[in-house]
């Protein structure tokens, strides 16, 4: 099985989608900084599946790409603008073959009022006092908060991904605090 790990930051998912992975099976990594890839060659040696890395922009429509058995994406979408999502959702067929299948999954602000206060303090609050304290740097956490309150939840995605003819299914998670999409692409 061949997987495309999209947004992949330093590979952070890479020990989940080994215990799926056969010995065969290879991972390729997409990210557009520098920055996560050379995390990601970090990592990479770690990870007992073939990897391939690619710097580059998802949205690149004049970029080609193998069709994959699946794709992953994980806490990347909350960074695009509803005109890049929907995109990103036509790039997304290009890379998964008839019949393979995609998991996408996102940070996302929750319906329920209490829960929405206490964790929306805690990403544009806490993340970033701890980024402070911790390392130096408020100003990259910062932005998660904005990010998520900007990004909501994952259904305007679904909604871009359903118009493209996926086989989708709309998911949340703790109570709200992600969301995501998985399906798969239809045979025809």
């Amino acid at each position: 099985m061949q997987v495309y790990d999209l947004m992949s930051g330093m590979g952070e998912v890479w020990g989940a989608l080994a215990r799926v992975l056969d010995q065969r099976g290879s991972v390729i990594a997409v990210d557009f900084s520098a920055g996560m890839m050379q995390g990601a060659r970090k990592h990479q040696h770690d990870f007992q599946h073939n990897t391939h890395l690619i710097e580059a922009d998802l949205l690149d429509t004049s970029q080609t790409w193998q069709a994959a058995d699946a794709v992953v994406s994980c806490f990347g979408l909350k960074t695009f603008s509803k005109s890049q999502q929907a995109q990103f959702a036509k790039q997304v067929n290009l890379f998964i073959k008839p019949g393979g299948c995609f998991a996408m999954l996102e940070i996302s602000v929750p319906d329920f009022p209490p829960l929405r206060l206490l964790y929306m303090f805690y990403l544009k609050r806490v993340i970033p006092l701890a980024g402070r304290l911790l390392l130096g740097d408020p100003d990259h956490y910062r932005l998660l908060g904005l990010y998520t309150e900007r990004f909501g939840n994952a259904r305007h995605f679904y909604e871009c991904l359903a118009a493209q003819g996926f086989e989708i299914k709309y998911t949340r998670y703790f109570w709200g605090c992600a969301s995501g999409v998985v399906g798969s692409k239809p045979l025809n």
